[in-house]
């Protein structure tokens, strides 16, 4: 057990920030009804529509209005996620003392909210909780394993709280799923997600702006927190051979490359990073051929786009691409089995 913390401050006033953009009918209504059932209640919830498919007052029910006194829609032309969640971070009031983020395609138990809250009365700047995929036993935590050192919170059995460097918690990969979070607002009154990241990493260049400036980092081992598999995701939509995965691709690179460049990243971890960058070099090759082969549009100016942003990939596609070639002449030359 850790030694007792600090009287403890006052109750959050949490506000929730949801990005909106699905086709399926549903989603959202689900989501805002976790956030309606809360334990610990929202004082405010945002939603920007950021020019979805399916409107997303087509998904707000009078009695979801009147559960969410403080619901707040905002549509506009689409321009992303990250431009989605400024405008909403933008919108609330000066009320809010803190920041939870929800996807209009996931929902959270219960507790969620009150654990968070929990967490900033003891102290903490930046919350996180375990999580769940939809239709899942496992959980987050069991697929990722903590790699760094932390301490039970004697007041609060299930909060843990981070005792080790940030370079352990998130450098090799995300330590936590992006609806789980929950943060003081006092941290980032300059802090915005890049709206120059399209597919990935928006989230985590932010992440690590805020736990930078964080004193105090506190996490939940309850699964609080269901990742739906419906709707329209990031990751699902980005799948090998298309558009959207080059340009995942090309994101995750300069993320990766802009955390060992700017923040405090172990040697350890540093070469882990620049391994995710090597792997993700040689399968933007692959997406890159197959686009190519294809004729996909737009696939030409994003493979410029990628070598602008990245221009050593060009030397690694060099030392690659011999090896990819002779994998697909094998294949092609071994045929089917013969009988």
């Amino acid at each position: 057990m850790s030694p007792a913390v600090p009287e403890p401050l006052p109750a959050a006033r949490i506000g929730v920030v949801i990005p909106y953009f699905q086709c399926e009918a549903g989603l959202l209504q689900r989501a805002l009804s976790s956030v309606a059932e809360q334990e610990h209640p929202a004082v405010q919830v945002v939603i920007v529509d950021d020019g979805s498919p399916r409107a997303a007052a087509e998904e707000i029910t009078p009695a979801l209005h009147s559960a969410l006194p403080g619901l707040t829609l905002i549509r506009q032309t689409n321009q992303g996620t990250a431009a989605a969640r400024n405008a909403a971070l933008d919108a609330l009031t000066a009320e809010v003392t803190a920041v939870a983020l929800l996807d209009s395609d996931d929902y959270w138990e219960r507790s969620h909210l009150r654990n968070a809250a929990n967490a900033l009365s003891l102290g903490a700047d930046f919350f996180f909780s375990n999580s769940r995929i939809e239709g899942e036993s496992t959980n987050y935590f069991q697929r990722h394993p903590r790699r760094g050192s932390f301490e039970r919170i004697a007041e609060a059995p299930d909060i843990m709280r981070w005792t080790d460097s940030l370079s352990a918690l998130i450098a090799a990969g995300s330590a936590f799923a992006t609806p789980t979070v929950v943060f003081r607002r006092a941290l980032m009154p300059d802090v915005r997600f890049p709206v120059s990241f399209r597919r990935a990493g928006e989230d985590q260049m932010a992440f690590w702006e805020l736990l930078v400036r964080s004193s105090v980092i506190m996490f939940c081992t309850e699964p609080t927190v269901v990742v739906g598999v419906g709707g329209y995701g990031t990751w699902r939509n980005s799948t090998l051979g298309s558009v959207a995965n080059l340009v995942r691709l090309t994101d995750e690179i300069r993320l990766r490359q802009h955390v060992i460049s700017t923040y405090p990243v172990t040697a350890a971890d540093r070469r882990l990073v620049r391994r995710a960058i090597a792997t993700r070099r040689k399968a933007a090759l692959e997406s890159a051929l197959h686009l190519l082969r294809r004729r996909r549009e737009h696939a030409l100016s994003e493979v410029f786009h990628l070598l602008r942003a990245d221009p050593i990939c060009a030397v690694a596609w060099c030392a690659h691409l011999p090896h990819l070639l002779y994998r697909w002449i094998r294949a092609h030359l071994s045929g089917p089995a013969r009988t």
